[in-house]
């Protein structure tokens, strides 16, 4: 097993057919983002539970571990904190149909977040960016896509 480090990014290779769909419509072999937070857990923005908490293991096999490795000790803490924080918060299902649009016919539709909805990838981007760190810099509403093609993040490994 990999030694993960709180803040350390998780992006999944999905096995159903919305990962597929997403996976296909982003031209991407990633389809969700999660966040590991210590002791072998992971929070996580799913579109059928609110956002919660996963265990690692859930993953295996399917999963590869991006790392931001100039985190303080300090940002790690505040990376926790917030995830924390975003426990229980609702999935944005209109969004992803932003999204949608944005990949399959290069439209950016106007979009304002309410608060306390999320999807995978823009919960944790969000949380980077709250601790002044901006992985996709220029892209609002990244997706897993947008996070695996970060120039800030390095590849950890697989498990």
């Amino acid at each position: 097993m990999l030694d993960l480090h709180i803040g350390d990014l998780v992006l999944v290779r999905g096995k159903g057919i919305i990962s597929e769909a997403i996976e296909r419509v982003e031209n991407s072999c990633y389809s969700h983002v999660a966040g590991y937070v210590g002791h072998g857990e992971l929070i996580e923005a799913e579109g059928l539970r609110r956002t919660g908490y996963a265990r690692v293991s859930k993953y295996k096999g399917c999963a590869d571990v991006f790392r931001y490795n100039n985190l303080t000790r300090e940002q790690r803490w505040r990376i926790l904190e917030l995830a924390t924080y975003s426990v229980g918060e609702r999935y944005d299902w209109w969004l992803d149909f932003i999204e949608f649009m944005r990949y399959t016919f290069g439209v950016i539709v106007p979009y304002r977040e309410p608060p306390n909805l999320r999807i995978c990838s823009n919960l944790w981007a969000g949380i980077y960016s709250d601790t002044d760190i901006d992985l996709c810099p220029g892209i609002k509403y990244p997706t897993p896509k947008d996070v695996s093609g970060s120039k800030l993040l390095t590849y950890i490994g697989s498990f």
